[in-house]
């Protein structure tokens, strides 16, 4: 038993001190033995599929953290390719970066491809499309879009005030200059065929925030 806690507790160390289901069950964890954790206080339970060892590192985000885990609860966080393995995006990034809770799911990620990731569960959804290697970041262990993909992405769905106070957000908290956000800007613009440059979108986003007040103040 003592033995099987110990690889628990190697898995759990480097996941903000959280197992998967699948990660516990190939040390020998299998149900039975985690209901019997559960029972003595040792480990709780984040997700359905998901726990943490009590006493050990809370995450900022456990159930965000607990959702990436499960995008592939078989392979531990450290061997994870970013950003082909998942990365937090949208309304989720913004959670991280403490700009503001826009209204949507639990979670939000990107991933290229979604083979090998496991089925969307309740209020999480999945993104497949590219991100460039200067897209992605990394806050508290997760990988997360930078504040100017982040931006991109939401501009497909925010109104354009909302928007804007995402931007001034981010620049008053130093998260990101006005060149990282037209620049993030400028590449969904010509993804999405559109004219102009994002730095003319920035500037009209930024003029069209109604007083100085940031959606984080």
């Amino acid at each position: 038993m003592m033995k099987t806690l110990g690889l628990l507790s190697d898995l759990a160390e480097g996941q903000s001190g959280m197992i998967t289901a699948a990660q516990a069950d190939s040390v020998g964890a299998d149900e039975l033995y985690r209901k019997g954790l559960v029972v003595e206080h040792v480990i709780e339970q984040v997700l359905p599929d998901v726990w943490r060892l009590r006493g050990g590192a809370r995450h900022p985000f456990p159930r965000l953290y607990a959702h990436w885990l499960l995008l592939h609860p078989e392979q531990p966080a450290w061997e994870r390719p970013i950003p082909a393995s998942g990365v937090a995006s949208h309304g989720a990034a913004l959670r991280v970066y403490g700009v503001g809770n826009l209204p949507g799911p639990e979670a939000e990620f990107i991933v290229p491809d979604t083979a090998g990731v496991e089925p969307t569960r309740l209020n999480v959804i999945v993104h497949q499309t590219q991100l460039a290697a200067d897209e992605v970041t990394e806050r508290t262990g997760l990988p997360v879009t930078t504040p100017g993909r982040t931006l991109a992405d939401l501009a497909a769905g925010a109104d354009f005030e909302h928007l804007g106070r995402i931007a001034t957000t981010f620049l008053r908290q130093g998260a990101a200059t006005e060149e990282d956000l037209a620049q993030g800007l400028h590449r969904a613009m010509t993804v999405r065929g559109q004219t102009g440059s994002g730095t003319e979108y920035l500037d009209a986003l930024l003029a069209g925030v109604d007083g100085t007040e940031s959606i984080a103040s």
